[in-house]
């Protein structure tokens, strides 16, 4: 374990000169209080290891509050899911950036954490006595030391998706110090630092299994909700095999030809040539994790119906409104526990028209296109998919069934139920409808149109994924509803075990399977049922196709949850006219009116790209912070930046 030893009022401002004052502590600490009376206080010790869960992801937060926070949800926004009408994350793609305006940075946070993790490493004991009412036993602080060292690797893989390989700190930093001055680490290092991390977590044996806990007053089996957040051998054995995935995926594995000349100043490489075996080790973290998983309880979320069957559009929809097994880790400090606060996600999808609704999140055309159709196939390999004529249809997320939507356009109808509860499209009605008969118009002069400049949605869509469907502002309905902010699920790492399995043999029939589990629980076709039916028999040991077919089950089945924007680097297929294609954003044409045919020159129902991204190759890894490089000569900038 490497130690950073800071003493006792060293300032964050020496590392990062726009950081406040004292590791960004709270502000009677840093007035008040030395390093050595916080730790022998158990309130004080207390709130400085909750300090360093700051460094968690949060990915329920995709609108307001997002500036130069790469820590919220931004992603969806940056790699052409969604588009939004609110702060930086509006125009970042649109206007471009560059190393000194780039506006979701994650190193001074993070790098914060990682102190922050340390000297609580270095300083916390135990406190106070058997018949203390606040005390620290032993068992506590050994628990929160554990949990210290796997956010310091936690923290550490969070900058290393964003900026490839980081400087690893390593040594007694003191007051003298006046600069962030440390070479960066090569990507193998990186890994082998991180990957030892969570292996002397494992070793110590000392974070719970899981959440599960026995009610002593009943016996029965429940989740422990108060530690919800806190990291648990679950959660650890996931993150090493994210680590390995993307330590062997192209952008990170020999892919990236102008990351392999990138040197430090003593001319060491940082990125490495092709490594295969990487695959490997990858396959075997993910085969440790979900043999656990499987043994632990985890499964995918299924929803049933009163008599016991499957109701696959339930399940697609509650998989994020409870608890469940499903779930290997999540926070419950989330945007999406009061229906109408300004600030949480329901009101900024809610149609601006429906009781003050805030709505300003939008959906891109790609990612319309590219949810299947209800017969589990593209919607240019499905010859019953239609974009010509309108039908009524039920939506399917309507409070009161049925609630039978009119005049939709056929490119909407028969879709999978994934789409149902992503999207808003043309014609939808609401979940409660807020009077008989409307449904959302987004076409030029409609009741949601995109001429509004504070609550645009650019494309003729609104994001609809995690809303509540029984949340009304009105009467006796529901206003809030508390739903846990997923930071890991089962179904991700279903889909990286097939990825990994592809890469090593094609042949694998886990790879099917797995990516079947997925596609099964959506109410879709699998692969395999496609296959024994002859309607798609170029898949199945295809190399090409199957690595194509898992891209595509990620991109629909994790919409939004902050993992495309990563994906697509680490794949490597973000240029103009590859398949991620980050340059164009397309949408329906919102200047058109609904009452032209579709195809007509005029109508709302045609395609068309409503706004051009500024996407360069430099993107595949964001930009050290400019003002961090400039004043530290060891600190080397990312490729092309």
């Amino acid at each position: 374990m490497k130690k950073i030893i800071l003493s006792a009022l060293l300032s964050a401002c020496m590392l990062f000169p726009a950081c406040s004052d004292f590791l960004d502590v709270s502000d009677e600490l840093a007035s008040n209080l030395t390093l050595e009376e916080t730790f022998e206080n158990v309130t004080y010790t207390r709130r400085w290891h909750a300090e360093i869960f700051n460094c968690i992801s949060e990915y329920s937060q995709m609108f307001r509050d997002m500036n130069n926070d790469g820590l919220k949800n931004p992603w969806p926004h940056l790699c052409g899911e969604t588009s939004t009408t609110y702060d930086k994350a509006q125009l970042e793609m649109v206007n471009g950036f560059n190393a000194s305006n780039a506006s979701f940075h994650r190193f001074p946070q993070l790098f914060k954490s990682i102190r922050q993790a340390y000297i609580f490493l270095e300083r916390a004991k135990a406190l106070g006595s058997e018949t203390d009412s606040q005390k620290l036993t032993e068992e506590d602080i050994v628990r929160m030391k554990s949990e210290a060292k796997f956010f310091i690797a936690y923290s550490y893989f969070s900058l290393f998706e964003l900026y490839g390989p980081v400087p690893i700190i390593s040594e007694v930093v003191d007051e003298s110090q006046s600069s962030f001055d440390y070479p960066r680490a090569s990507v193998d290092e990186m890994i082998s630092f991180i990957d030892n991390l969570y292996q002397e977590v494992l070793d110590e044996n000392v974070l719970p299994i899981t959440l599960r806990r026995v009610d002593q007053s009943t016996g029965d089996i429940v989740e422990n909700m108060n530690e919800m957040v806190r990291p648990t051998k679950a959660v650890v054995l996931a993150m090493r095999a994210k680590l390995w995935v993307y330590a062997a995926s192209k952008l990170f594995n020999g892919g990236y030809k102008e990351a392999l000349e990138l040197t430090n100043p003593d001319g060491k490489k940082l990125f490495p040539a092709e490594d295969k075996g990487k695959w490997e080790t990858a396959k075997k973290h993910l085969e440790t994790f979900l043999s656990f998983a499987k043994t632990e309880g985890y499964e995918l979320f299924y929803a049933t119906n009163k008599d016991g069957s499957i109701n696959h559009s339930q399940s697609v929809y509650k998989v994020f409104q409870d608890y469940n097994n499903e779930i290997i880790w999540a926070t419950g400090k989330t945007y999406m526990n009061e229906g109408n606060n300004e600030k949480h996600l329901d009101r900024r999808c809610r149609p601006r028209d429906i009781l003050d609704g805030f709505a300003g999140i939008g959906v891109s055309q790609q990612m319309v296109d590219a949810f299947f159709t209800r017969n589990g196939l593209d919607i240019h390999e499905d010859p019953e998919y239609d974009e010509t004529g309108f039908s009524d249809i039920e939506n399917p997320c309507a409070y009161v069934k049925p609630q039978i939507d009119k005049g939709i356009f056929n490119m909407y109808v028969n879709r999978e139920p994934r789409f149902y509860h992503a999207v808003t499209y043309q014609g939808k009605s609401w979940h409660i409808q807020p009077k008989a008969g409307w449904s959302i118009d987004l076409s030029k002069g409609g009741n949601n149109d995109d001429f509004n400049s504070s609550r645009r949605h650019y494309s003729g869509y609104y994001l609809y994924k995690r809303n509540n469907q029984e949340l009304m502002n009105t009467g006796s309905y529901l206003r809030n509803y508390a739903r846990p902010s997923i930071i890991l699920r089962l179904a991700d790492f279903y889909l990286y075990y097939a990825e990994v399995c592809n890469e090593i043999n094609p042949s694998d029939k886990n790879i099917i399977i797995y990516l079947d589990k997925v596609r099964e629980r959506a109410g879709i076709p699998t692969y395999q049922e496609l296959h024994d039916k002859g309607i798609k028999k170029d898949v199945i040991g295809n190399y090409e196709a199957q690595a194509y077919a898992i891209r595509r089950e990620r991109q629909v089945e994790l919409f939004t949850e902050g993992q495309r924007y990563f994906d697509v680097r680490r794949w490597m297929i973000c240029d103009p006219g590859e398949e991620a294609d980050q340059t164009v954003y397309w949408g329906m044409n919102t200047d058109g009116s609904k009452s032209i045919a579709p195809g007509q020159p005029g109508s709302f129902f045609n395609r068309k790209q409503v706004r051009k991204h500024q996407w360069v190759r430099a993107m595949y890894l964001y930009p050290i912070p400019h003002n961090e490089v400039e004043i530290s000569p060891s600190l080397v900038q990312n490729p092309l930046w």
